[in-house]
């Protein structure tokens, strides 16, 4: 049964949209013919992607092939109706958008306009797309709708070329978070907009948005260039049971790695993570010092787990300052210990972390872990024979499942330490959550 109709004015921006809404592990059928839009094989497909081929077509021309197509892929089984639109704003944009809202026939329903797409450094601040941090004017030439000497502002272009009223929501709205948000986009939604464009930076800001217009109770259709439509697929196509817990990720990060530490920092920014220090020196201290550690760090990641998605257990030593360097080697010393044993011992705490989090959080249903040493010592403490791989998220990065023990089929990402992105943590994250469709 089709869930999702996406309508696009070309085949390759159609199909990517289509690779996304598969990931999703939906099924996906891409159309090109008009005449295929009436075949009856065509709903046994959760998502149906059109492509109208109407890029460089006059706005009348394209306006009525979006038109045509929408209405008769109009159907009340579909949960969601999207737009996609080319990242650089080529195209008929508003004129397209604008004959999906007339097709489908709402009076109610407003265009969510969300223009980034953080995996190709495309951004949208304060109404204008940057790429790589750079008007999109100075780095496309070409457009359609946006040539390189206009402003360069998605909400100049709805303001200025869109039939209906159309309001547009900054940054500062979504610092306020999901709650905030959803009253927001409804209150406007409430005063008669018909777009609203939202600006956006990162895959994780995509998810808030996507929750806040979920929640809302709108009317909406999807317009952007894929993510957005994905993330809206992922959590408003599966019904959930509201009683059941909501599924959270735990992460465990150790070492002194001054790239994980990067790795670390930019999670922080793209995702609203909780992450908790553990000092690895009171670790190599006493039997009762080292469990006093480890129930502090559990402790306060079991209170706040139900106001995050995300928890991570993570190495005060990264990228380690001197100093810190200085009283690892002199502590090692102090208890006659040599570096690998030390970091046997480290490793070790960190496994039993893990497991007393999931012992006493059984809403973690997926962990992360970077460096050898730490998976070894999760999969020893949750008595676990092994991973049964599954896939690969990025060179040197699998995803996998815990094979035996109480945790078996437990999802799992884990990360060599030499793993050399700055997003392999980024990375890791959305895509555990793509598998449990947060």
């Amino acid at each position: 049964m089709v869930q999702c109709v996406v309508i696009s004015d070309e085949i390759t921006g159609g199909s990517s949209v289509g690779a996304l809404l598969e990931k999703n592990r939906s099924s996906v059928c891409s159309l090109i013919s008009s005449q295929a839009l009436k075949e009856p094989a065509i709903n046994d497909f959760d998502c149906l992607v059109y492509s109208t081929n109407s890029r460089n077509l006059e706005p009348e021309q394209s306006y009525q092939l979006v038109f045509y197509a929408a209405r008769l892929l109009r159907k009340p089984e579909v949960k969601i109706y999207a737009k996609r639109i080319d990242p650089a704003m080529r195209g008929n944009t508003c004129t397209e958008t604008q004959a999906m809202l007339d097709a489908l026939g709402d009076n109610d329903r407003v265009a969510i306009v969300v223009p980034a797409f953080p995996a190709l450094r495309r951004s949208n601040v304060g109404g204008y797309i940057l790429v790589d941090g750079r008007p999109v004017q100075k780095t496309i030439v070409g457009q359609d709708d946006i040539q390189p000497q206009a402003s360069g502002r998605v909400a100049d272009l709805f303001t200025e070329k869109f039939r209906y009223h159309a309001e547009a929501l900054h940054l500062k709205e979504l610092l306020h978070g999901t709650a905030y948000l959803a009253n927001k986009i409804k209150e406007l939604s409430d005063r008669g907009a018909r777009a609203i464009v939202m600006d956006c930076t990162s895959q994780e800001e995509i998810n808030m948005i996507a929750d806040a217009v979920l929640s809302s109770g709108i009317k909406f259709l999807a317009v952007d260039p894929g993510p957005f439509t994905a993330t809206l697929a992922r959590k408003a196509m599966r019904e959930r049971v509201s009683t059941a817990p909501h599924p959270r990720i735990f992460g465990l990060v150790g070492g002194s790695n001054p790239l994980i530490s990067a790795q670390v920092e930019l999670l922080r920014l793209n995702e609203n993570v909780h992450a908790v220090p553990v000092h690895n020196l009171e670790l190599l201290q006493d039997d009762q010092r080292r469990a006093s550690e480890i129930e502090r760090v559990v402790t306060e990641i079991v209170l706040q787990a139900q106001n995050y998605n995300v928890s991570f257990a993570v190495s005060d030593n990264l990228g380690a300052s001197a100093q810190q360097i200085e009283d690892f080697y002199t502590l090692l010393a102090n208890t006659n210990r040599s570096r690998s044993e030390a970091i046997d011992i480290i490793s070790a705490a960190y496994g039993e972390i893990a497991q007393q989090v999931l012992s006493r959080c059984p809403d973690f249903k997926a962990v992360y872990s970077t460096g050898a040493e730490y998976t070894v010592a999760v999969c020893r403490e949750l008595k676990a024979y092994g991973l049964r791989l599954k896939g690969q998220v990025l060179p040197l990065t699998a995803y996998a499942e815990i094979l035996g023990g109480e945790y078996d089929g437990l999802k799992y990402v884990t990360s060599a330490s030499s793993a050399t992105d700055t997003t392999t943590l980024i990375d890791a994250i959305q895509y555990l959550k793509r598998k449990l469709e947060i």
